[in-house]
């Protein structure tokens, strides 16, 4: 890929070209969860060439922009994150990486786990009051 945009939220563009053929191993690991397990055995060792439109609909990456939307539609991604906590992000992020990888009773405990421990943080008591406020957060 030429130029591809990559974060938890990733973004590529139409000219972006074809995925590239080389099968790093950690592709073995999370590949099967994104496309299934068939689907992604199929494009490991057969080395098929997809372009950034089949990543997407395989849900490889999020949208797929054109040249020069690719930029505006970074900023907008990043804008949008810029206006949530740092340290709730982190957070939840932190949590959301942790759950992916459990099983479902144990996400589910997981879950109620970080959410209390979110609920008591003083960015949660920030934004409750914010809303009560009827103000943007002070983040």
């Amino acid at each position: 890929m030429e130029n591809p945009v990559t974060s938890d939220s990733p973004v590529t563009y139409e000219r972006a070209g074809n995925i590239a053929r080389i099968i790093p191993a950690i592709h073995y690991a999370h590949l099967p969860r994104i496309v299934g397990r068939h689907r992604a055995f199929e494009l490991l060792f057969t080395g098929r060439v997809f372009s950034a439109m089949e990543a997407r609909e395989l849900g490889v990456v999020n949208r797929v922009v054109g040249d020069a939307e690719l930029e505006p539609e970074v900023v907008k991604l990043a804008a949008q994150f810029a206006e949530k906590s740092a340290a709730v992000l982190r957070m939840g992020r932190a949590a959301f990486m942790r759950q992916i990888d459990l099983d479902y009773r144990r996400s589910i405990a997981s879950a109620v786990d970080d959410f209390c421990n979110v609920a008591t943080s003083d960015e949660a008591q920030e934004g409750l009051k914010a809303f009560v406020e009827k103000r943007p957060p002070k983040w």
